[in-house]
């Protein structure tokens, strides 16, 4: 796993580049992420890691139909590099732009899976940043920051209304995927998290030290 998160600076302005490596022992909770907005955390650990991403393991066909997505999140709730899951098939494909790529086989689903019957599946391909920018400052898309402010669109259930003052840090994202019209191009880091067309949602704090 690697964190990547890079801001390219279109002024004279140093480039500035965070740690790219990251242990998996560092995993302190896997996401589930339905279409419905909700999600699940499976647990936590190395351990847990290895049975959704088998190291050693020959490459599973790429699978199609429907899938969640698993977010597993290291110190201060950084997201690592997520995967589509196809649950018929057993296969999770790894990607940071949830490509279909690297795709395995799961094994063994962990005994806190039966809490994913709350969530329900996608069925269109998904729709993720193509960009993100702050004034002249564009960061690097796919990556720590960007998965982390996609996460936090996607966890709908958990959004509030919020008022409109109170932004610390705006960023102008443009999306690629068939629901990307539908997707707020004005984004605001604050206190308590990450905020879009009046409504709250949660988000790493750790994504301000990034930025």
């Amino acid at each position: 796993m690697r964190w990547r998160w890079v801001a390219v600076v279109l002024v004279a302005a140093p480039l500035v580049l965070f740690p790219s490596a990251a242990s998996a022992k560092q995993v302190t909770k896997v996401l589930v992420v339905g279409a419905n907005g909700r999600s699940v955390n499976l647990g936590s650990g190395w351990s847990l890691y290895q049975q959704l991403r088998p190291p050693n393991v020959a490459p599973a066909a790429i699978p199609s139909g429907q899938y969640l997505l698993f977010y597993p999140l290291m110190e201060n709730g950084v997201p690592t590099e997520p995967a589509r899951y196809y649950p018929e098939a057993q296969v999770a494909c790894w990607s940071w732009s949830l490509a279909l790529s690297a795709c395995s086989a799961v094994q063994q689903l962990p005994a806190t899976w039966s809490r994913t019957g709350v969530l329900t599946s996608f069925t269109a391909e998904p729709t993720t940043l193509k960009s993100l920018s702050h004034g002249v400052a564009s960061y690097t898309v796919p990556s720590n920051g960007s998965v982390a402010i996609e996460l936090a669109l996607r966890r709908t259930s958990l959004s509030r209304r919020v008022p409109p003052s109170g932004c610390l840090w705006r960023l102008t994202a443009t999306w690629q995927g068939p629901a990307s019209a539908t997707r707020p191009r004005s984004l605001c880091l604050r206190a308590k998290g990450l905020s879009a067309r009046g409504r709250l949602y949660p988000i790493s704090p750790g994504i301000m030290t990034m930025l």
